[in-house]
């Protein structure tokens, strides 16, 4: 190319100036780039057209070009290596998998942050361990450090009518509160994934207590940590939350509400804005989007006994439950994205 350039300089040099060759040097440069870009792109969708029709080699094929390739634009690679991990637990080489997640790591900055809501549990597992051995901590990461950061620990079920029939909503109901406060200005919500991680790796068990909740939030780096239970009785809901301080173990909030079964939401609503005022005045909770929103108590058992068989690693019954649930309320997103987080994993077939 520095030929070409040199040839094309000393032809302007006999018809113009010097400047309008080296403009028009630098505009050939420039459409080389655009071409390389384009061609990356357009293998970019390739590959991911592979991947969602389960073409997996073809795609790790396309993909691996990508990230080889130095003269991609450095965006190409980091979705390039995204798809390539997917596509990688699809095939359950989780080594390679990890292998890959590390390199999108050394990318940085800015930050590489995994969407729990958009991976699979298995994928975002790889993505704990590869942070937690590129920094050492299992610390959330903080990008503001004027933010307040909390982790909600699931809640316990402590009925004795119908204890069975809704077990599955100690899940819910913390997936609920994570996402209620989550859209809260002033505040980060550790996503339930890398607590139940995290809670695994110390090997704590989902009972609770004020020490072991204490525990797990040091370990996360976080300010303040919430456990509760519930209680239904008939067709009334019992909901108590503790909040507490991780820093110094101060109980900040000791909270019940009350309600009916059925207006579960609003009494998670309503327990999150007491919450979030016990942590920060600054901290409001914005409204809930329709779409976070579960329309039926069947749609959100449904949707909890989906997240119950996740860390169980039953993809394929998990996935049936997340149906259950659109079933119910065809409008419910996350119901519908964490089925399509998994989809991917039940395609592959090595036969």
């Amino acid at each position: 190319m520095k030929n070409f350039i040199g040839h094309l300089y000393r032809f302007c040099d006999q018809r113009a100036t010097g400047a309008f060759a080296l403009m028009l040097g630098a505009v050939f440069v420039f459409s080389i780039g655009f071409a390389n870009s384009n061609a990356h792109q357009l293998d970019l969708q390739t590959a991911i057209v592979s991947y969602k029709s389960a073409d997996y080699d073809t795609a790790i094929q396309l993909l691996s070009a990508i990230v080889a390739d130095e003269s991609a634009d450095i965006e190409h690679r980091k979705d390039a290596l995204r798809y390539l991990g997917r596509c990688y637990m699809a095939k359950r080489l989780t080594d390679k998998a990890r292998d890959v997640v590390l390199e999108l790591l050394e990318l940085e900055p800015p930050i590489v942050e995994f969407d729990p809501d958009s991976e699979s549990p298995a994928l975002m597992k790889v993505y704990y361990e590869a942070r937690k051995n590129m920094t050492g901590s299992y610390q959330v990461e903080r990008a503001d450090p004027g933010i307040k950061t909390m982790a909600i620990m699931d809640f316990q079920n402590s009925s004795i009518d119908q204890k069975e029939k809704f077990d599955p909503m100690e899940k819910g109901f913390s997936d609920l509160m994570i996402n209620r406060l989550n859209g809260s200005t002033q505040l980060k919500v550790v996503e339930r994934e890398r607590i139940q991680w995290i809670l695994d790796e110390l090997k704590i068990q989902n009972q609770f207590n004020m020490k072991d909740a204490v525990r797990a939030g040091e370990q996360l780096g976080v300010h303040v940590v919430l456990f509760g239970s519930f209680i239904i009785v008939k067709k009334e809901l019992w909901l108590s939350a503790r909040l507490v301080k991780v820093e110094s173990s101060e109980i900040l909030l000791t909270e019940e509400v009350r309600g009916k079964v059925d207006d579960f939401f609003t009494l998670i609503d309503d327990l999150s804005r007491k919450v979030s005022r016990a942590i920060d005045e600054d901290v409001e909770v914005t409204a809930a989007e329709k779409s976070a929103k579960p329309n039926s108590l069947e749609a959100m058992i449904a949707y909890s006994e989906g997240l119950a068989l996740l860390e169980k690693s039953e993809y394929d019954l998990a996935y049936e439950k997340f149906q259950d649930a659109l079933k119910y309320d065809p409008k419910y997103t996350r119901a519908r994205q964490k089925a399509e987080s998994i989809k991917y994993l039940l395609l592959y077939s090595e036969g």
